[in-house]
């Protein structure tokens, strides 16, 4: 994916998460993440940009190829029953085939690994005081926080997934995403940052020829109207206990999908955008719906499980920290409780005296 597609999918990340249904615990976790996102959103462009711009392990941790494998041992993981993703499985022509994985890639230990990073920093964060050289900053949990949404992002898009030759069809297919958001979504250019409105999210254009009637047919109207409709669930999905295992669930599906999109048949080599555009085996819209609304529901259930996780050990650190008032002992509590019952019985005593004057 491409520069503003990263920044977008992270702000709709976090508005997934403020509007959506949750439980009454769940909904205070989640409101914590919001407000302190919001107090970082005019780095989200560049932040979400940082492991193509500065990091540059496109190689091998963007990715995890997988291909067909009559040998392969690898089996296909479950996501949860909310993905758009899942209904093409079985419309894949590969979904009961053996597969294996690229050894050299290791997208889903990226995202694991800087998942733990940030609930690390945040710890160390809260142990430290304030202007400690050894405590993390707000802007580089930020900064990971942005990182991270980046490598999860990745693992949706089909090509990243499928280890045939597919590098013209996978460039224009991530610059037809930008360039959608780039012609709907008002930029700064000068800041390298999106225009927003009051509630934090990014503005759409207003104004132009055609603007309006092209976003009501854009598959961007179909995410905006169908994420609110989907149930937020913050399970990994059916067997899967954390990042890892998660991210590689994902991978799977977009592996799948990406069989959707260039069935074995079809002689990918020479394929075109224009096939992918009018496809009669699965429409360009429909794969754009299901990756980019997959990925931001991802990118927000990894977000706040790390926020969620981070939040319960700093409640229960608190309720076991030194610094926190001391137990009483049980005499000092024996006694207290005596002297609570004679002020009660002295008060007692001295309204039955008024009575009897």
């Amino acid at each position: 994916m491409k520069q503003y597609t990263h920044a977008w999918l992270s702000f709709m990340a976090i508005k997934r998460l403020e509007k959506a249904e949750m439980t009454p615990s769940d909904r205070v976790y989640a409101k914590k993440l919001v407000r302190w996102f919001k107090d970082h959103n005019d780095d989200v462009v560049q932040g979400a940009w940082y492991p193509d711009a500065v990091v540059k392990d496109m190689a091998n941790s963007h990715v995890l190829k997988i291909k067909p494998s009559s040998r392969g041992k690898e089996r296909f993981r479950s996501l949860p029953s909310t993905y758009e993703c899942r209904k093409y499985r079985a419309m894949s022509p590969v979904k009961n085939k053996s597969f294996s994985v690229d050894e050299h890639d290791n997208l889903p230990e990226r995202c694991e690994s800087i998942a733990h990073s940030i609930i690390d920093h945040l710890k160390m964060q809260c142990c430290e005081n304030k202007g400690s050289p050894v405590s993390p900053t707000n802007n580089q949990i930020a900064l990971s926080l942005f990182m991270l949404s980046h490598y999860v992002a990745d693992a949706h898009v089909p090509f990243h997934c499928d280890a045939r030759k597919l590098g013209r069809l996978h460039t224009c297919m991530e610059k037809k995403w930008d360039d959608i958001i780039n012609y709907h979504y008002d930029f700064d250019t000068e800041n390298k940052r999106f225009l927003i409105y009051e509630d934090g999210y990014p503005r759409t254009k207003e104004f132009g020829e055609g603007i309006k009637e092209r976003y009501r047919a854009a598959y961007l109207k179909d995410i905006d109207d169908g994420l609110p409709k989907r149930k937020f669930v913050t399970s990994w999905g059916n067997k899967n206990g954390n990042v890892r295992e998660f991210a590689c669930a994902i991978c799977q599906h977009s592996y799948l999908l990406s069989y959707c999109l260039l069935p074995i048949r079809c002689g990918h080599r020479r394929k075109t955008m224009k096939y992918l555009e009018t496809s009669d085996d699965l429409s360009f819209d429909a794969c754009s719906t299901a990756v980019l609304s997959d990925a931001i529901d991802s990118i927000a259930r990894v977000w706040f499980r790390v926020w969620r996780h981070f939040l319960k050990w700093k409640s229960k650190r608190k309720g076991k920290s030194p610094r926190t008032k001391k137990k009483k002992s049980a005499k000092t509590v024996k006694e207290r409780r005596t002297k609570k019952r004679k002020r009660r019985l002295k008060r007692g005593s001295k309204g039955r005296e008024v009575l009897k004057k």
